[in-house]
């Protein structure tokens, strides 16, 4: 069961993805250089100079065209889809989910692995039961993906809601047993603890289930 769906970034392109042909500089037909001739005139026993024109180089108003040129506004725009963005962090905890260092706004738990957000299609909570702890009816499942990702987090910092609540032990050992560290804390907390080792460079993952149970695959809230 597929449990992570992609949030999409923005994509900066640039103001005009038209091919267009690339202009060379080219000088004036009028831009002249004058040399000397030696001519038979002479005065006062020397020879007369007279001035001779002679035309510069020149080039054609328009380049001629080739397959293999790319136009520069073409490139621009294919080279930002293959740059490197910053890495995505947390920037507003929402009542149902988060709006993220790149402005992209979403609803539901979320994972942020790698530089990148993923929505996480888990339960929050047995629905029906008041007092459900938020990791309730959780199995490894719902971990997978820290284990096939590469490279691993150092550490998961899960957070869990509006209000703290400790990580099941199965699903610790788990996680320890890939060699990666866990800490849990309330969702504002873990946001803020994950945006500041990620800026100090460390391997950090987020687990992140929003302050109101909400479903990441329709948007809306989760009964419990």
């Amino acid at each position: 069961m597929n449990i992570l769906r992609a949030v999409p970034r923005r994509l900066a392109l640039s103001d005009s993805f038209f091919p267009r042909l690339f202009h060379t500089t080219h000088r004036s037909l009028k831009n002249r250089r004058q040399l000397h001739e030696e001519g038979p005139d002479a005065e006062d026993g020397h020879q007369k100079s007279r001035p001779t024109a002679v035309m510069n180089q020149t080039f054609p108003e328009v380049a001629p065209t080739s397959d293999t040129i790319v136009p520069a506004s073409m490139f621009s725009a294919f080279r930002n889809m293959f740059e490197q963005h910053p890495a995505v962090g947390i920037d507003v905890v929402t009542q149902d989910g988060f709006v993220l260092t790149d402005n992209v706004q979403t609803r539901g738990p979320l994972v942020v692995l790698n530089g990148e957000a993923f929505l996480w299609d888990v339960q929050q909570g047995k629905a029906g039961s008041a007092d459900a702890g938020p990791f309730e009816g959780w199995d490894v499942d719902v971990l997978k993906v820290f284990e096939v990702v590469d490279p691993k987090p150092e550490i998961v910092i899960f957070g869990t809601g509006k209000a703290f609540a400790p990580v099941p032990p199965k699903l610790r050992e788990y996680l320890h047993g890939l060699g990666i560290q866990v800490d849990q804390m309330d969702t504002k907390n873990a946001s803020s603890t994950f945006n500041v080792l990620m800026e100090e460079g460390r391997r950090v993952a987020a687990a992140l289930l929003p302050l109101q149970p909400t479903s990441a695959r329709t948007g809306e809230p989760t009964a419990r």
